[in-house]
């Protein structure tokens, strides 16, 4: 089941900060094919990599990823 608003928040944010899937994955410290899947809605984030992204990116809204 894909999930549209984890794709949309998370390629928001990788472009807004323009940065490569690559560079994501290194700041989310996850593979790059896991970013991949994660990117296109083919995996849900765990709630460790969740709050990752919250670390690194202090403008997300958390609920959004779960609305």
């Amino acid at each position: 089941m894909e999930d549209r608003k984890t794709k949309e928040i998370l390629k928001s944010l990788r472009n807004k900060n323009k940065m490569t899937q690559k560079d994501m994955s290194k700041k989310l410290e996850v593979s790059i094919s896991h970013y991949t899947k994660l990117e296109n809605g083919f995996v849900n984030p765990s709630f460790k990599l969740l709050g990752r992204i919250k670390e690194e990116f202090n403008e997300v809204d958390m609920n959004n990823f779960f609305a």
